[in-house]
């Protein structure tokens, strides 16, 4: 199988490719771009740049080069929920880009915001399996392992009290900057998505000094984590799965992206 790692920022490209022990690759659209296999499973990683329109551009740029057959958006992002800690590795079983409206932070939630995971299209009893065994692979390496919504937005979440109302609208349980972009371009492509990512701050008023201390320090824990994953045939089961997935979960793939 074919896995594209999106990775936003060059501390968390650079974590990804020396974690795999990638290759340089020609770039893509000039995105740096990083070759390699764990095992049988082919892997590409493509740096994107902050923010969603660079991570949407080069999702599908990517996309378009290495036809994968899954896309995982990785890196690191902030906590909401007031359980998670720093380290914490969150798989994202859905996304919801909650600044769409372009007004701030929502007092609603409407289906535009919705954008689905993997584990959302898998049939209900696959999709669970397949995340506790993910789960249970992280407590095997000793992580704080999460599931729930992965919130996206480009308002930098720097305040206990913005934390604690967009936790409360949306029920996300951690926030980023890019897995909206990467969620629209994989599934206008047709092909699953998922999101793995490391909490690297709280979302409080440190939010930014806990980012640079930790950033790097988190990255290379995920990365590591992910090619624990791969060497566990976890990302090939996934793939195996949505391979037997009745036709009728493929087929609305691209109608889970209200234009």
């Amino acid at each position: 199988m074919r896995l594209l790692l999106v990775c936003p920022i060059p501390l968390e490209y650079t974590s990804c490719r020396t974690a795999l022990s990638l290759r340089d690759a020609a770039s893509v659209l000039g995105c740096r771009i990083a070759r390699g296999a764990v095992g049988n499973v082919d892997i590409m990683a493509v740096e994107t740049g902050p923010a969603k329109a660079r991570a949407a551009a080069s999702t599908v740029a990517a996309i378009g080069s290495f036809q994968p057959d899954l896309v995982a958006d990785t890196g690191t992002c902030g906590a909401l929920d007031g359980d998670l800690i720093v380290n914490a590795i969150v798989l994202g079983m859905s996304c919801l880009e909650y600044d769409i409206s372009g007004y701030g932070l929502p007092h609603r939630i409407i289906p535009e915001m919705r954008l689905p995971s993997v584990f959302e299209l898998l049939p209900r009893r696959e999709g669970q399996k397949l995340v506790r065994s993910f789960t249970e692979l992280g407590k095997d390496n000793g992580l704080h392992v999460r599931t729930g919504i992965q919130a996206c937005g480009e308002f930098f979440i720097q305040s206990a009290q913005v934390r604690e109302s967009l936790q409360a609208v949306s029920g996300a349980i951690a926030s980023s900057w890019e897995t909206a972009g990467v969620f629209v371009g994989a599934l206008r492509a047709r092909i699953p998505p998922m999101s793995i990512r490391v909490v690297s701050d709280l979302g409080d008023e440190d939010a930014l000094r806990e980012f640079r201390r930790n950033a790097r320090r988190c990255s290379q824990g995920l990365y590591k984590f992910l090619r624990d994953c791969l060497e566990a045939g976890w990302f090939a089961a996934v793939y195996e799965q949505w391979k037997q997935a009745p036709r009728g979960h493929v087929d609305r793939l691209p109608q889970r992206v209200l234009p």
